[in-house]
């Protein structure tokens, strides 16, 4: 993670193991005394759940704002396939609340969020506290992975269905192979694969005890399209759950009207000043649901 004027940046924190090597997280947080305590949030980034850098993160301008912020690394698919990657990022949760105190952070107020599959496994953070199974035993097992916000970018949210069916795009080979990765390659129809399909998709894990959601999605992503968005946000809805969608008419899979730029990708992200109104209401969703921040 680069520098940022006003902050403070720790970098390649281990935060637990998988498959046999260290996990890595790094913290940004304001140059500023440790006490009052302040909320937290996670960035997880995207890639296919096969690619991806956490130091292409957005989380600075959450840092001018006051809030202490995490980017988190997680095990890819060609490594171990799901729920791997929600294991190493609810062990990160965990981590972070165990060592709330080392850096500032309020353990009653963790928000996470993340684009593309980073936004899947956000948005599935935020739906499963209660599942063991999707837990894992890394970071701090003693502390729990809830989340009090959570704010998905272009997520996947429900594996069971056709995603392209239902929408006004052609099937997309990049995404359609990043799915069957993930899930080791079983054939669609085989029950395994049907049991982690379900068990990955946050649509079907929605419950009245789910954090406050704000889901962001462009109306013209071909690659993951918005009404998987769509899907999530109702089924929250219909348990009462704070939740809504911010649709964003003119974007694509890469969100420009949030990041203010065409260029992003696993590797690259750039937030640009002043922010987008995009990124501004997500900020505010943030303030609104894990404030007061000093």
């Amino acid at each position: 993670m680069v520098s940022h004027p006003g902050s403070i940046a720790e970098n390649d924190i281990v935060y637990g193991t998988g498959s046999g090597r260290d996990l890595m997280l790094d913290i940004l947080r304001p140059d500023v005394p440790l006490e009052p305590a302040r909320p937290l949030v996670i960035w997880v980034h995207g890639g296919g759940w096969r690619e991806g850098d956490r130091a292409a993160t957005p989380n600075p301008p959450l840092v001018d704002r006051g809030f202490v912020t995490a980017s988190i690394s997680y095990r890819f698919s060609d490594e171990a396939v799901f729920p791997a990657q929600v294991h190493d990022v609810k062990a990160a949760i965990r981590f972070l609340r165990a060592n709330a105190s080392r850096w500032g952070i309020d353990p009653a107020r963790i928000g996470i969020w993340g684009h593309s599959a980073g936004g899947h496994l956000a948005a599935l953070a935020a739906t499963t506290n209660s599942i063991d199974t999707l837990e894992g035993e890394g970071g701090s097992p003693d502390h729990d992975s809830s989340v009090q916000a959570s704010v998905p970018l272009s997520p996947p949210t429900d594996f069971l269905v056709d995603w392209f069916a239902e929408s006004a795009f052609p099937p997309h080979e990049i995404a359609l192979e990043a799915v069957d990765d993930l899930f080791g390659g079983l054939d669609q129809s085989t029950p395994e694969r049907i049991e982690l399909a379900r068990a990955a998709s946050p649509v079907h894990h929605t419950s009245g005890d789910d954090p406050p959601m704000l889901v962001v999605h462009g109306a013209l992503d071909d690659l993951v399209p918005i009404e998987q968005g769509r899907a999530l946000v109702l089924a929250m809805q219909a348990h009462g759950v704070d939740s809504s969608l911010l649709e964003l008419p003119h974007d694509d899979h890469g969100l420009i009207s949030v990041f203010g730029d065409d260029d992003i990708g696993p590797d690259h992200l750039e937030i640009h000043d002043p922010l987008t109104p995009a990124m501004q209401e997500i900020i505010d969703f943030l303030e609104r649901t894990l404030g007061p921040v000093e």
